[in-house]
């Protein structure tokens, strides 16, 4: 671990790309005493386990207004940070099959229209010829934006650190917080290892283990780490070399273009809370069996290679991002329940304007904690 500094003025705990969007978004509002503490190295957590889905088509307001908030960065990123962040704008195509969905898309769609999201609802013909290797048989329509898309979170990471460390920001990795001291109702110090950092203002941007952070400074925050697995399959022919993400809604199983194969996943049988990050095999046969229904020419495909990382869900599948109330200068940004890497731009830039006192561009009401105390949470339905 390196030499740690006496004080800073922001100290992050969370060197994911939520915690180094939000350094780079403080260095360019004129905060450059920056610290973000990474207790093994960054984007070591889903960072580095990401499928990299970027979308606009979100089922509640606030998360369309993130991801408004967001695209526009990730599409400009190269020419903001000198970093290519790889971002396919393939699209992202949802099929719906059940009434229950195709009624909570038909209210997505008119949100859409009134934000201005360019999604489009597709027949089961116009799914096809999107992809001709679809089977829609059971497809009653589908919804379709090409602004979506994947990118790569190492990527949309290191051009974020690297900016922010050119500006001033320090990034220790290694450096677990075992401590927050609070006095008079205010963060005073982080501790790590024995030591101390004075500060002002703390950052909880640690991801699946965000509730653990809190409750170092007597914060009860709602987190529950659920285990995900990816697969990658060799390469193979019988696909086009570009085509959307593609998500069979009522299942959860997604998959789109990867080195040549496809990478492809979907949500456990049954969630089992826990810090599990070893690939969990018992899934591989649910997804070879949707795999091969929704796209048959996968039977080709073999797998390459898989792994497991955590999304840190709360109990209403929206993030935690503020202030926090008591301490004072203990600031959220967590919870984002698999969505961390797609609004990493908005969270930097709203968190950098809660500290810095600039107007918000977004309001977060609606992401407070104390929402779950008040009985104001809002479900997001288009969670994969």
């Amino acid at each position: 671990m390196t030499d740690l500094p006496r004080s800073a003025s922001v100290v992050i705990v969370g060197a994911g790309v939520v915690g180094a969007a939000i350094a780079f978004h403080l260095t360019q509002q004129g905060v450059h005493d920056v610290l973000v503490l990474e207790r093994d190295h960054a984007g070591a957590g889903s960072t580095g386990k990401n499928a990299g889905g970027i979308r606009l088509q979100f089922s509640s307001e606030i998360n369309v207004r993130l991801s408004l908030l967001s695209v526009p960065e990730i599409e400009r990123f190269a020419d903001i940070t000198g970093v290519d962040p790889q971002f396919h704008q393939v699209g992202y195509l949802f099929l719906v099959t059940t009434d229950r969905d195709a009624v909570a898309f038909e209210r997505s769609f008119q949100l859409w229209k009134r934000l201005e999201v360019p999604a489009r609802r597709l027949n089961p013909d116009e799914t096809h010829a999107l992809l001709p290797q679809l089977n829609v048989s059971d497809v009653r329509f589908a919804s379709f934006c090409e602004r979506d898309g994947y990118a790569d979170p190492s990527s949309l990471l290191r051009g974020y650190l690297t900016c922010a460390r050119a500006a001033g920001a320090r990034v220790v990795e290694g450096a677990r917080v075992d401590g927050i001291e609070v006095a008079n109702g205010s963060v005073r110090r982080v501790r790590v290892g024995g030591k101390a950092v004075v500060c002002e203002y703390v950052v909880d941007a640690a991801g699946a283990w965000a509730g653990e952070v809190a409750a170092a400074a007597g914060v009860a925050i709602p987190i529950t780490p659920h285990r995900r697995t990816i697969f990658v399959t060799e390469a193979f022919d019988g696909l086009p070399e570009r085509f959307p993400m593609v998500i069979d809604f009522a299942t959860g199983f997604y998959f789109h273009r990867e080195s040549g194969g496809v990478l492809m996943g979907m949500p456990p049988a049954q969630e089992v809370d826990g810090f599990r990050e070893d690939v969990d095999w018992d899934v591989l046969p649910l997804v070879v069996e949707r795999a091969m229904y929704r796209v048959p020419v996968l039977e080709r495909a073999r797998i390459k290679t898989g792994w497991a990382g955590l999304y840190e869900d709360t109990p209403d599948a929206h993030p935690i991002v503020g202030f926090v109330g008591q301490p004072s200068g203990f600031v959220a940004a967590c919870g984002f329940s698999g969505h961390g890497v797609m609004h990493a731009p908005a969270i930097g830039r709203l968190i950098a304007e809660l500290i810095t006192g600039a107007p918000p561009s977004i309001d977060l009401a609606a992401l407070a904690l104390d929402r779950f105390r008040r009985g104001a949470t809002v479900r997001e339905h288009n969670v994969i």
